[in-house]
């Protein structure tokens, strides 16, 4: 007889868990997904595209009813798990009886931060986030309405464009010096933010909120250089925090993330966690790829084979806000490295690529990333690049033809 094996959260890592499990212990367990959001699971990384009519809702679905079905999965989308009961392995359900599990993944993701400032909790005052979030933005959109998004990294850009080529009038407001400043140096974040400026979005660096106005809707947002800007709705995109809250109240070991080891098994017997809700070797990844390896390795450790999660190359290789932009490994360069720069605003391009010890430690692209999952390849493997030093900078194309070919 099947294990019965309870995945609680229906996104792209449990989508993964599931599939890599259907390579590796099929028919071994009993699957069961399920999350509170009222969908199948979609690709999350895409809803900037939906927001800005580029992508239909449907078309982000990662996989139809029936690959779920034909896989001999229960899934129960739409249902919140409101307990776990570690005594007795089972999950307690809103509105609904008990379930139990013989062995429980933890893929509950990650919660948006709102800014503890005054009128934070005014109507008008929204997250970006989930579908749910979409259909509230393009409501917003189609009424031409004054959008103040908080927040200048991924998400927050994001947020802006699809509201921006949706009609919305946008002013993208961030605390920091420069945009994505996890992701980009200076040269970079300048450019893009040029970029993105040319879309029709307005952007305020170091631009710290200091409350946000309004007699029961957002009116205004008042910085703390005490300028205001009108507003009928404010968008918070500052981040997020990873979902611990069934852990911690179950008494799983939890950190900012539900901590995990190598195999991805948390302090409690039978219970893992993955994806953006997991912390491991003290780093919360809140980012896919890394979730992605993680099922891998949980899903041969499920399937009875030996394998170890050592941690990921954060690695960021999307459309933002239309751009193309990829950064990964140490592209600030420490010391003893080297920096290779092509710089060309007028194209609105920017390659970086740092070397250390003959190797390729670090790169940022800005505009052209056709090369960027070679350049990233480079990186993993850690291959000694003094052979095609001199042509690197220019694409796999012209450093390796024969292989490009």
């Amino acid at each position: 007889m099947s294990e019965p094996l309870v995945i609680v959260g229906n996104g792209m890592a449990a989508a993964r868990l599931v599939d890599e499990l259907a390579k590796t212990a099929l028919g071994r367990y009993a699957v069961a997904v399920i999350g509170d959001e009222p969908r199948l699971a979609y690709n999350r990384v895409l809803l900037s595209s939906v927001l800005a009519g580029e992508t239909g809702s449907h078309e982000i679905e990662l996989r139809p009813a029936d690959w779920w079905r034909h896989r001999g999965v229960t899934v129960r989308y739409g249902y919140r798990v409101t307990e776990i009961d570690t005594g007795r392995r089972e999950l307690k359900i809103a509105g609904e009886e008990s379930m139990e599990y013989s062995k429980l993944v933890l893929a509950t993701g990650s919660t948006p931060l709102r800014l503890n400032v005054p009128g934070a909790d005014l109507a008008g005052v929204h997250t970006f986030r989930d579908t749910r979030d979409v259909d509230l933005l393009l409501t917003l959109a189609a009424a031409k309405k004054r959008v103040v998004v908080v927040g200048g990294g991924l998400l927050g850009l994001e947020a802006a464009y699809g509201l921006a080529k949706a009609g919305a009038p946008v002013t993208l407001l961030h605390l920091m010096d420069r945009l994505m400043e996890r992701q980009l140096d200076g040269p970079a974040a300048d450019l893009l933010k040029t970029l993105v400026e040319r879309k029709g979005i307005r952007i305020l660096l170091n631009a710290s909120t200091k409350c946000i106005h309004g007699d029961g809707h957002v009116e205004a947002v008042e910085l703390a250089d005490g300028s205001r800007l009108e507003a009928d709705a404010v968008i918070f995109a500052a981040g997020i925090r990873p979902n611990i809250a069934l852990a911690r109240d179950a008494g799983i070991a939890v950190n900012r993330g539900v901590v995990v080891n190598d195999e991805m098994q948390t302090a409690s017997p039978d219970i893992y966690a993955l994806g953006e809700c997991a912390e491991h070797r003290g780093t919360c990844y809140g980012l896919v790829e890394p979730a992605y390896e993680q099922a891998r390795v949980l899903a041969q450790h499920l399937a009875g084979r030996s394998a170890s999660y050592h941690g990921s190359v954060v690695s960021t290789n999307l459309k933002v806000s239309g751009v193309g932009v990829f950064s990964a490994g140490d592209f600030m360069g420490g010391e003893g490295s080297e920096s290779l720069v092509l710089s060309d605003r007028r194209r609105g391009t920017y390659k970086k690529l740092v070397i250390a010890d003959g190797r390729l430690t670090g790169a940022l692209l800005i505009g052209d990333t056709v090369d960027a999952l070679w350049y990233l390849g480079l990186i993993r493997n850690r291959e000694n690049v003094a052979a095609i030093r001199a042509d690197m900078m220019f694409g796999r194309a012209l450093a390796l033809p024969s292989k490009a070919a």
